[in-house]
C-alpha cells in the first residue's frame, strides 16, 4: 500500500470506529467516510455526489429518521447564514425582502422535517 494513503485511511478507520462507539448517525458516518475517500482518491466531488444520493433516497423517498435528522441539521445551518445575511448593510431592501421569503421557506421545511421526524 502506498505509504501517503497508509495514515490516512488508519485515520478514516479510527473515525469510523469512533463515530459507530459514539452512536452517530450513520447517514453522517457514511457522509464524513464519503468526503474523506474523495480527498484521498482526489475526487472531491465524491462527497457532493453520496450526498445528493443519501438526501432524496433515504431521506425523501423513505423518511428513514437519521437521514431526515441529517438534513433538517443543514437546513437549520444554512437558515443560520441566511438569517445573518439580514444584519447586512449592503443588501438592497428587495434583496432583504428576498432574504425575509428564504427564511419564511427555510422555516416550512424545517417544520416539515420536525413533523417527519416525529411520525418516524
Amino acid at each position: 500500500m502506498d505509504e501517503k494513503f497508509f495514515g490516512a485511511l488508519q485515520n478514516l478507520r479510527k473515525q469510523i470506529r469512533d463515530d459507530v462507539n459514539l452512536s452517530k448517525n450513520p447517514y453522517e458516518i457514511l457522509l464524513n467516510v464519503a468526503k474523506t475517500v474523495g480527498e484521498i482518491s482526489g475526487e472531491e466531488n465524491f462527497y457532493n455526489e453520496i450526498h445528493e444520493l443519501v438526501d432524496p433516497i433515504y431521506a425523501k423517498a423513505l423518511n428513514e429518521k437519521p437521514a431526515l435528522e441529517l438534513e433538517l441539521d443543514e437546513l437549520c445551518k444554512r437558515r443560520e447564514k441566511i438569517k445573518a445575511a439580514l444584519s447586512n448593510s449592503e443588501f438592497t431592501d428587495d434583496e432583504k425582502r428576498r432574504i425575509k421569503t428564504a427564511l419564511i421557506r427555510h422555516d416550512e421545511e424545517i417544520a416539515r422535517l420536525n413533523e417527519l421526524i416525529a411520525t418516524s
